[in-house]
């Protein structure tokens, strides 16, 4: 098959990362930009609350967001969220046509560590970019709970909450502490600076990097080597049973079973292990 097969579980922390077309800057920040990703932010959030955000990155050519899916409704939030703020993104720089290289991804978070990983590098990836010296400086969105509360923020259509990570205290903020650190400590010994928030502003949404990260996506995050295989153990029952219940609609079975938290052609979601 040519793309990967969605399958959102109730339940599942994910990374859903999605990028620009072209790598362009089409979310460079400024104020038009941060409030529209706020607004559709809050507006998801009205509709899904079982999505529920730990942190979201909105770089300038690319966004990354960790979330809870609870209900297994992840793909109609990402869809909501970021046909949105395509709509927007083309409104606010007066172009038209396609905002995002291709449909986002979206890998399961396995297991705690794996889970402060993945929280600490979307907060400290405009950092790790050589961007800025502090996650904090980023004059983009970058959000995520530094108490360890529940935390708001709110629009005029709305009000978008990011969630503490779970059971972890302020290991979250630790994470993102240590991380920066070693990031500067790196950066320092190779006697290499940051962009700077002045030219961050000052580049145009047309330009890109002159080498556009690409890199492949895997298909889960877990630190526990046994998690991993057993993921990709139970990803390779779900495809067979996916492709099996395929070939048998194509010879016309309209009661061909598609495994449950699939997305049939054609058809919905199928939450359970009902006939498509």
């Amino acid at each position: 098959m040519g793309r990967p097969l969605r399958c959102h579980r109730p339940g599942t922390y994910h990374l859903l990362t999605s990028r620009c077309q072209q790598a362009r800057f089409f979310f460079r920040p400024d104020a038009r930009i941060n409030r529209a990703v706020l607004v559709w932010l809050a507006r998801a959030q009205e509709r899904w609350p079982g999505v529920r955000v730990f942190a979201i990155c909105v770089m300038s050519n690319h966004l990354h967001v960790l979330v809870e899916d609870v209900a297994g409704d992840l793909a109609a939030w990402s869809a909501y969220v970021l046909g949105n703020l395509a709509r927007s993104v083309n409104r606010i720089r007066g172009r038209e046509g396609q905002v995002f290289a291709r449909r986002y991804s979206a890998e399961p978070v396995l297991d705690t560590e794996a889970l402060l990983d993945r929280f600490a590098y979307i907060v400290c990836n405009p950092v790790q970019a050589g961007l800025c010296a502090r996650a904090a400086d980023w004059p983009g969105i970058n959000l995520w709970s530094r108490s360890g509360q529940i935390e708001r923020w709110v629009t005029k259509r709305g009000v978008f909450a990011i969630y503490p990570l779970p059971g972890m205290g302020s290991r979250g903020v630790t994470e993102v502490r240590e991380r920066e650190r070693g990031l500067g400590e790196a950066r320092a010994r190779a006697g290499l600076g940051v962009l700077g928030v002045a030219r961050i502003l000052a580049q145009r949404w047309q330009d890109r990097p002159t080498r556009p990260k690409r890199s492949p996506r895997p298909m889960c995050h877990a630190a526990d080597r046994a998690l991993r295989e057993a993921f990709a153990e139970a990803h390779r029952a779900f495809v067979a049973a996916f492709r099996e219940a395929s070939a048998r609609l194509r010879e016309g079975f309209a009661g061909a079973v598609f495994p449950p938290w699939s997305y049939p052609p054609g058809r919905p979601l199928v939450r359970t292990g009902a006939t498509a």
